[in-house]
């Protein structure tokens, strides 16, 4: 196949996308020229030739990148050319792709663009992913499709390359066979396709029947039982999707169509207040405002506006406090849900099928065989994203609860996957995620689907582990408690007077800075007075009666979300008090395991087991777990990893394991984490 081109619509991209380095520049610029006393004809004749100067350099930027890249895909692999300055030639083999994510702004969407990145499942930030900035929407639908699907490159290497602002043979063809099929169920992306598309996306009408594809979950309830509970596609959703049906026309004589997990239910709309930051929304406002009021000459921060606020504040603190707390909620309300909207507005999590004649799934812990079908969440209201995961990589489920959401009933799905890089700097969006914040009863049934198989159920933890985590609780509270009544005996012991007059740290301290704000006459009448020793004592009280009492819940809260869990597919590992994290870490992606034992964790009989995968975060950890249990769970999990390590506590096979001391202490130190 020949070297192809990026579209040169991306030129007019460039040209809008400018604007935004044009408004700012400008503004500086009128500023300025204001100042001195320049006429207004002449200021925005100047900001109009800057503006020029701008969109024209980066268009020219623009031009020369387009001129200088270059990408094609082959039956072996995807290759890329691209640089201004320092030319570059990478390649990626299509067996190492495992993700292909698509996503496009609103100027892009409305030039008919898209930028794909293909994740390769390396950990640097260079060879992470291979980015195509940008392709055509369609050139990019059938990129996603050929490179995860395995299947030949016909689609391209039956094409000419595509020349900037020439529509390629596939956009015809899919334009003649939306006018063929009119208003039949399927999506541009599901409609049937013709010659020069890959292979097993070729279809024909030669059968018109549908039937249902049915998929067990837990007990073996099926999809349509949960849908007819709510917590599912509606069969309404599964006509109008093509759910459930199926073509002929496959080496296998059928080939399945594409499953619609969930979709968006605004009522969920409801757990998106439930962070944070929607009682830091108006100080996050500003933060963002602070640079551009700041071109502007509005200063946010100066000391007249932090008096003029301390004083509206204290004139009546009953009246304004609420209303600046209220307004605060109400600011991080609104943007909470705005930023719900736009990121999860049109939600589909979807299942592809994988090639034709693969096996259905036999039971509720089974997975196909072959494993090659491919899991797609689409959203995006303005900014339009499409992220499609290979499921033979994915290597688990995570299900997330942070605090306010788990109150509130909700819960998250992210995926544990290889390919996928995290966020970048300054991007906050979860790349993993696949679905919003949802009912927990949801969150639960998608991700058992996503994982092949019913969840197993965790077990809980020993007593032991509830201990150390009150003792922690008990730690944090009391020693700052003791430390401030400690404090305000020696200020009635008149340490604290003494210190102001001169002596002690007062002196040390000399006669600037600390010191003579100590030597004041104010400060030596407060302490005097016992005003003081008052705010110290009433510290101590809020410790007390606030922070222990808090303290005492989170430890608690920790306890209960400890657990782990083994099943046919899955270890099931689950912690945390704030964020509470439950995930189901495939068996089979586990390539070993760290046995970490601190000296207060030996005393109290316990261990944390971490698993190590090539997906996600890396290690997964069972914390605070019973050692006998711990070690038995790892050895379980993948047979014979860790035999070489562990021998039996008694003479029976069925014994518990313990750490075989001699040789695993002779492997590592005995202090610190040990690692099989």
């Amino acid at each position: 196949m020949s070297w192809r081109r990026l579209p040169r619509r991306s030129l007019a991209v460039s040209a809008v996308l400018s604007l935004g380095a044009v408004v700012p520049v400008d503004v500086v610029v009128v500023r300025v020229l204001h100042e001195r006393d320049w006429t207004w004809g002449t200021i925005a004749a100047v900001a109009g030739v800057v503006a020029v100067l701008i969109v024209a350099g980066i268009v020219a930027y623009e031009v020369a990148r387009l001129r200088a890249t270059r990408w094609r895909l082959t039956r072996e692999r995807l290759e890329l050319r691209s640089g201004v300055v320092s030319r570059q030639h990478r390649s990626v083999p299509r067996d190492r792709v495992r993700s292909v994510d698509l996503r496009a702004d609103p100027v892009r969407r409305a030039f008919g663009l898209t930028v794909v990145k293909i994740g390769t499942g390396g950990h640097g930030d260079e060879n992470a992913e291979l980015t195509l900035d940008p392709l055509t929407v369609s050139e990019a639908e059938t990129l996603r499709r050929v490179l995860l699907s395995g299947a030949p490159a016909d689609a391209f290497l039956t094409e000419d390359p595509v020349l900037a602002g020439e529509p390629s043979r596939r956009d015809e063809l899919v334009s003649a066979t939306e006018a063929a099929w009119g208003s039949a169920p399927f999506r541009k992306d599901e409609a049937p396709q013709g010659n020069g598309l890959p292979e097993g996306d070729e279809t024909s009408r030669r059968s018109g029947r549908h039937r249902g594809n049915e998929a067990s979950l837990g007990g073996g309830r099926s999809r349509g039982s949960a849908a007819s509970r709510g917590n599912g596609p509606s069969q309404e959703d599964e006509a109008s999707s093509g759910h459930g049906s199926s073509w002929g026309g496959g080496p296998a004589g059928a080939m399945r169509a594409v499953e619609v997990v969930a979709r968006l239910r605004w009522p969920w709309v409801r757990y998106a207040p439930l962070t944070v930051w929607s009682f830091a929304g108006a100080a996050l406002v500003l933060g963002v405002l602070y640079k551009p009021l700041d071109a502007l000459g509005v200063e946010v921060f100066s000391a007249e506006t932090a008096a003029l606020v301390w004083g509206w504040l204290t004139e009546r603190p009953w009246v304004t406090i609420p209303v600046v707390v209220a307004g605060n909620v109400a600011a991080g309300v609104t943007g909470a849900l705005l930023i719900f909207v736009e990121s999860w507005g049109g939600y589909r999590l979807e299942r592809e099928p994988g090639r034709p004649g693969a096996p259905e799934d036999t039971g509720p812990d089974a997975r196909p065989a072959s494993r090659d079908g491919r899991w797609r969440v689409r959203r995006g209201l303005l900014t339009s994203r499409s992220l499609t995961l290979d499921e033979s990589r994915l290597r688990g489920v995570e299900i997330r609860e942070p605090l306010l959401l788990r109150l509130g009933g909700g819960a998250r799905v992210t995926a544990v996957a290889t390919g996928l890089g995290k966020a970048r700097e300054g991007e906050t969006e979860d790349v993993a995620a696949l679905t919003p914040p949802l009912p927990q009863a949801e969150a639960v049934r998608i991700a058992a689907l996503v994982a092949g198989g019913r969840l197993p159920a965790p077990v809980p933890h020993p007593a032991a582990a509830r201990r150390r985590r009150v003792r922690r609780a008990l730690i944090a509270a009391v020693v700052p408690a003791v430390a401030l009544a400690a404090m305000a005996m020696w200020i009635r012991n008149g340490g604290a007077e003494a210190w102001t007059r001169g002596s002690g740290l007062g002196a040390w301290a000399g006669g600037g800075g600390l010191g003579s704000w100590a030597g004041t006459g104010d400060v030596q009448a407060w302490i005097r007075d016992g005003a003081l020793e008052a705010w110290v004592w009433g510290a101590v009280a809020a410790v007390l009666l606030l922070v222990l009492p808090l303290a005492l819940l989170v430890a608690v809260a920790g306890y209960r979300g400890l657990g782990h869990g083994l099943g046919g597919r899955h270890l099931l590992a689950r912690s945390g008090a704030v964020v509470r994290r439950t995930v189901a870490l495939d068996r089979g992606g586990i390539v070993g395991w760290t046995i970490t034992q601190s000296y207060v964790q030996r005393r109290a009989g316990l261990l944390t087991v971490s698993a190590t995968t090539a997906a996600g975060d890396g290690h997964y950890d069972v914390v605070d777990v019973g050692g006998d249990t711990g070690l038995e769970l790892a050895a379980r999990a993948v047979p014979g990893l860790l035999d070489p390590f562990l021998v039996r506590s008694g003479p029976g096979a069925g014994c518990p394991p313990t750490s075989r001391a001699r040789s695993a202490d002779a492997a590592m130190p005995s202090q610190g984490p040990r690692s099989f």
